[in-house]
């Protein structure tokens, strides 16, 4: 009886002490602080590709493709997928860093920049933070809708049902261009986008921004 007692004992002083360690896991990883340190891992883990990639104007974001180049992983406490995007031509027009953490599983980072622009998205859940250039743009909900941070209106929406070949993109009710689905491509050198419309300097930035998130959410 004694011995069970000890036994009962020491399971519990385990299970306290694996939940206690969980909950400082989740607490270093939750915190602003650390969610800096991080995004700066993922940028040295793509600084090699940032420094050789061409500026991308209209025309240069027309030519982007979804073949890849320098893609790595690394795994460890969280597994780090890298690399970048190309235009039709090779040349380097994206690059970006995936950080998948181990817990909570169904959190990860996300880090896409081009030569100009950092694109984040924290993601969390159903729900991804969206930020470009460390200002927040939205966030986008498991169906593909963007809201803005504070008035929840709705920015935008790209169809994310992933059986599609290409995901349209509708800005303030608009259909503005589509991305082609980069798991279901056969080509051997496509285009990203099927078709672009005409659009303001703050439309390019969303329909970037829920692209680029489609592209690699593809491939990871």
């Amino acid at each position: 009886m004694v011995r069970l007692a000890i036994i009962f004992i020491f399971v519990l002083a385990a299970g306290f002490i694996i939940a206690q360690l969980l909950d400082f896991f989740l607490s270093i990883n939750s915190g602003s602080g650390q969610t800096r340190k991080d995004i700066a891992e993922l940028k040295s883990k793509i600084a090699t590709y940032i420094s050789s990639l061409v500026p991308m104007n209209k025309n240069e974001l027309e030519l982007l493709s979804v073949n890849q180049s320098g893609t790595s992983t690394s795994r460890g406490l969280a597994t780090i997928k890298s690399g970048a995007f190309t235009s039709i031509y090779h040349e380097p027009l994206l690059a970006y860093a995936y950080k998948q953490y181990t817990y909570p599983a169904d959190k990860s980072l996300l880090l896409i920049s081009s030569e100009v622009d950092d694109f984040i998205y924290m993601i969390n859940g159903s729900k991804t933070q969206v930020f470009i250039n460390n200002t927040e743009l939205g966030f986008v909900e498991s169906d593909g809708s963007l809201y803005a941070p504070e008035t929840n209106r709705l920015l935008a929406k790209i169809d994310a049902d992933h059986q599609l070949s290409s995901h349209p993109v509708m800005i303030e009710g608009k259909e503005v261009g589509e991305v082609v689905n980069a798991r279901l491509n056969e080509s051997p050198n496509p285009r990203a986008y099927q078709f672009l419309e005409p659009m303001n300097e703050r439309e390019i930035q969303i329909f970037k921004a829920l692209t680029f998130l489609s592209l690699v959410e593809e491939i990871v």
